[in-house]
């Protein structure tokens, strides 16, 4: 089913709370619309230039490409498309997907975060899950509990603190990566301030613009870019060798510590590693590290959003059951209405004792003795009749003997 809501504002703003999974795309017209299976897990209101869409059930929802978007909640997995104004999202239980957008503000996502082609800046709190970003122009994110795949960011990129590993290449502006739990792997990277990995580091085309310092608790492993120059390395190894071949230098060390000059040293960069240390000018990693990433942008629904709309369409069908429970309900006290009635002379309306003194059986409603559960004879004998007559499934018979159990 399709719910339609013409806007009579241009770039308005959108807020949604979405209790399953959604996708939002962007368009040219200036409607919302909203395809979910049923007219009543969705409502679209508009008031003074702000759209409130509340969606009970995974849905597809279209809103104008200029608008700005809130979702304040987002119980299943999310993914936005073509959205090109303002996005601010709060909190994303599942997976959250974003593609072809301007910017965005994000506080919280329980599963994974994919984001391709961000025009001016994406900017998150926290990623439970994996993290992966490609053809952005800056990104920063405080805390990714996954790994994290990064290609092709102009500008800036920053992560203050991750658990797994990280694989990136092609950031041409300065790359902080402050705690990585993994291992680090990058090529054709600038990469600023301290860094502490609990893995190996293998790092080609590095080029050093700045005092640096390089932890790993496994090896290190550093292709220089030719232009490097003028750069004192401190090299400390865990008892391992320490292999230095850059230009006409050809050095192995077993002793722990070396250091080595290039030029006259105005750069310090600390190499500490648990395991070997490789210091060279000649190319080493060529392949693509990071490899395609098509198939991390498409929406996946998560199983906490699978869950829920089980228990949605769980609780319909009990409302459904409950509301079939009363019409039989009801039924039984119309026919006993239609008997008592029966009772009553039509030609003696005069004298209201005469007339009660006439009913055989009072009026009652149906009832159970008490401390007795399920449905009563005569319920069970309406819904036995209704099977009968193919009103009902054996499996609602089933759900409405259920319900009369409450």
């Amino acid at each position: 089913m399709t719910h339609k809501l013409e806007l009579t504002q241009g770039a308005p703003v959108i807020h949604l709370k979405a209790y399953s999974g959604v996708q939002v795309y962007g368009i040219d017209q200036p409607e919302v619309r909203c395809d979910i299976n049923s007219s009543q897990l969705a409502t679209l209101v508009e008031e003074d230039g702000q759209v409130y869409v509340t969606v009970n059930a995974s849905c597809m929802v279209e809103v104008p490409s200029d608008s700005s978007l809130v979702i304040e909640k987002g119980m299943g997995s999310v993914k936005i498309k073509n959205i090109h104004n303002q996005i601010r999202i709060e909190k994303v239980l599942g997976n959250l997907v974003l593609n072809d957008i301007d910017q965005a503000e994000i506080g919280k996502v329980g599963g994974n975060l994919s984001v391709r082609k961000a025009l001016i800046q994406v900017h998150a709190e926290k990623v439970a899950g994996n993290l992966t970003v490609e053809d952005v122009a800056s990104f920063r994110c405080e805390k990714v509990g996954g790994n994290c795949r990064i290609k092709n960011v102009a500008e800036a990129l920053v992560i203050e603190k991750m658990g797994g590993k990280f694989l990136g290449q092609e950031i041409t502006g300065l790359a902080g990566i402050s705690k990585i739990g993994g291992s680090l792997t990058v090529n054709n990277v600038q990469l600023s301030g301290d860094i502490n990995v609990g893995g190996n580091i293998k790092f080609e085309n590095a080029y050093f613009t700045d005092h640096q310092d390089l932890r790993a608790g496994g090896n290190i492993d550093v292709v220089l870019n030719e232009a490097q120059s003028d750069t004192a390395f401190m090299l400390r190894s865990g008892d391992e060798k320490i292999r230095i071949k850059v230009k006409a230098d050809d050095i192995e060390h077993r002793g722990g510590i070396y250091d080595y000059q290039m030029g006259e040293g105005r750069i310090s960069v600390t190499m500490a590693a648990g395991g070997r240390v490789s210091l060279t000018d000649q190319p080493g990693l060529t392949e693509d590290i990071v490899g395609d990433l098509s198939d991390k942008f498409e929406f996946e629904e998560s199983a906490y959003s699978e869950m829920i709309q089980s228990r949605i369409d769980s609780a319909t069908k009990m409302a459904e059951a409950k509301i079939k429970s009363a019409e039989i309900r009801l039924e039984l006290i119309r026919e006993k209405l239609e008997k008592n009635r029966g009772a009553i002379p039509d030609d003696d309306l005069g004298d209201l004792d005469t007339m009660f003194k006439d009913i055989e059986e009072p009026i009652r409603h149906v009832h159970r003795k008490a401390g007795k559960k399920g449905a009563s004879d005569e319920e069970r004998l309406m819904i036995l009749q209704m099977l009968q007559d193919k009103k009902i499934t054996v499996d609602e018979a089933e759900t409405l003997f259920k319900a009369l159990e409450d």
